[in-house]
């Protein structure tokens, strides 16, 4: 589950393709990780 917008939505359900994955290596923040999301709604329900 992932909190947004003062609810809880049921992220695990839903089908995920990662369309941007980024790695980042700084002095200030050492090794980061940044990813880019689409999710398909087809075949989603909410609450």
């Amino acid at each position: 589950m992932c909190w947004v917008s003062k609810r809880y939505l049921p992220l695990d359900d839903a089908e995920w393709t990662i369309t941007t994955l980024t790695h980042t290596v700084s002095p200030d923040n050492g090794f980061t990780t940044s990813l880019e999301l689409e999710v398909r709604i087809d075949d989603f329900e909410m609450e």
